[in-house]
């Protein structure tokens, strides 16, 4: 982590939170990824973004569109028409941004999202063959334009991210440790192995964050995420919903590998009945 990340950690109270209504039901210190890696994850995971260039037409103001997108050793590279607006806008000035935001339900303003800073250049005609390997093979149904004459690459080089996990969970990422970062290995399986734990195994979770953690009060629990150092869930207590974050004993790299560190977990957890 950064210095500045350092600042801001993951699982401390947001500044001028209330204690007596924010105490955190869990180690504050459990092992838990870098905003670094947790800002590719959500890169890697996401494949459309709203692209800000400066509009060569609007006198210097940012111009927002809709792009999709494939990570080329961390940078954002885009497969753009020379028509486009922003297109024109990089070629006058190669200054961008690039906002990918995570979707789903309940409050927006609570989901992931990250933004990307640096200057976004059309690349050489010798990358071409590569880039479109990398692209087509994130957004399959562009192979049918890849080879056109008037749709060029773009790569952003990324020198600073802007990242926020949700509320009280931010950070600058500065250019180097985004480029060291890797996305969480278990990032292909994780959407399976949350559907499984909350459809079939509620009641194992629940005695998880009985015994694992404060909420010795919970009556149901969500799984909300899962990476290759622990698992987050969402649990009702008597004061409502509250955040449960827990650590495998040991990094996970696969499905099989989390299946084996939550048993461990479920069988310590009934051990303490």
């Amino acid at each position: 982590m950064t210095e500045e990340m350092d600042k801001v950690p993951r699982h401390k109270l947001p500044k001028g939170s209330k204690s007596q209504r924010q105490e955190l039901l869990y180690d504050p210190d459990v092992a838990t990824s870098s905003h670094a890696e947790q800002s590719r994850s959500l890169a890697e995971k996401i494949g459309t973004a709203t692209l800000c260039t400066i509009s060569s037409e609007g006198e210097g103001y940012p111009y927002g569109s809709f792009v999709t997108f494939a990570l080329d050793n961390g940078n954002p590279v885009f497969l753009i028409s020379g028509l486009a607006e922003h297109t024109k806008n990089l070629l006058k000035n190669s200054k961008a941004s690039l906002l990918i935001a995570e979707g789903g339900d309940g409050n927006p303003l609570a989901l992931g999202r990250v933004t990307l800073i640096g200057d976004c250049i059309k690349v050489a005609n010798s990358e071409r063959s590569r880039l479109k390997e990398i692209f087509v093979s994130r957004h399959p149904d562009s192979r049918f334009y890849a080879d056109f004459g008037d749709f060029h690459y773009f790569r952003l080089e990324v020198s600073s991210v802007r990242y926020i996990g949700g509320f009280g969970r931010m950070s600058w990422v500065q250019g180097k440790d985004w480029a060291d970062a890797e996305p969480d290995p278990l990032l292909p399986f994780s959407s399976d192995i949350i559907d499984h734990m909350n459809e079939d195994h509620e009641d194992a979770m629940i005695i998880i964050c009985q015994k694992m953690s404060k909420a010795v009060d919970t009556s149901s629990v969500t799984m909300t995420g899962i990476d290759r150092y622990g698992f987050e869930m969402s649990a009702m207590t008597e004061d409502g919903p509250r955040p449960i974050r827990i650590a495998f004993s040991n990094e996970v790299m696969d499905s099989d590998g989390a299946r084996k560190e939550i048993v461990k977990l479920v069988k310590s957890a009934r051990n303490m009945i």
